[in-house]
């Protein structure tokens, strides 16, 4: 996972032209937190801001504060936002908060890149306060799955390992923790295998743990194949599964 950063500070650019399913899970997130002040509030992977500007614009806040992996996505969010947010440049995986600190945690199209889930998001969880919320959108396993298969059958490209949506619901389960979740697909249209996988490249998503290299041959079977699959007339579609959860954490009863 170390390179991962990479991926991103390639795309600073064409990000947020590129990342139209982002916007579209940032969008539907946004619409699920409700207005009202929030003293402390930490955004999981801020990116460009496709969730935190409009956020900004909703709610009430003393500090936000942005973290991100990719020191020139945040640069340029610092830029968008000036000096009313503070900023992070870290890993999801050590947040240097202190723990029962914050009162909304966010984070859109991000906690899917996670290297140990199942202790990653458990240590996140403990940043909230007791009755603070947290609001999560994450891409699952059957995102993408026309990619996986024609890969498979072409021995062109590889697709990130995701984990199905369950996994996620299970860390939450034996956890102090209010939550409910939404399970939703979108299916978006390119117009060729080649302009998808072109806006995975440009929005830093392409990152995978084994990158096979395969010639311009394997890379036409693939366009083909897939063309084939999962094309009509006027382009080809690939399906994406996200998980949205929202959840507060619950006050320890009262001890007599």
């Amino acid at each position: 996972m170390k390179n991962l950063s990479l991926y991103f500070n390639k795309a600073l650019k064409t990000y947020e032209k590129a990342g139209k399913i982002q916007k579209k899970v940032a969008d539907e997130l946004l619409s699920m937190i409700p207005d009202g002040y929030y003293s402390t509030v930490v955004e999981i992977g801020s990116g460009t801001g496709l969730l935190s500007i409009p956020l900004i614009e909703k709610i009430d806040f003393y500090r936000f504060i942005h973290i991100d992996i990719s020191y020139p996505f945040l640069k340029k969010l610092r830029q968008k936002l000036r000096n009313i947010s503070f900023y992070i440049n870290a890993k999801a995986e050590n947040i240097p908060l202190p723990y029962s600190s914050v009162d909304l945690i966010l984070s859109s199209s991000t906690l899917h890149w996670l290297s140990n889930p199942e202790k990653n998001i458990v240590e996140i969880l403990k940043l909230l306060k007791d009755g603070g919320r947290f609001y999560f959108s994450i891409f699952t396993s059957n995102t993408l799955r026309e990619i996986k298969r024609v890969s498979q059958i072409t021995g062109f490209g590889s697709v990130y390992n995701l984990m199905p949506w369950d996994f996620y619901i299970s860390l939450l389960k034996n956890n102090s923790f209010f939550y409910k979740y939404e399970l939703k697909t979108y299916m978006e249209k390119y117009a060729s295998p080649k302009e998808l996988l072109l806006a995975h490249k440009l929005t830093g998503t392409n990152y995978t743990e084994n990158k096979r290299f395969s010639g311009k041959k394997a890379f036409n079977k693939f366009c083909e194949v897939y063309k084939s699959l999962y094309g009509s007339a006027d382009g080809v579609y690939a399906t994406y599964e996200i998980l949205f959860i929202e959840g507060q954490k619950l006050s320890p009863s009262p001890q007599f």
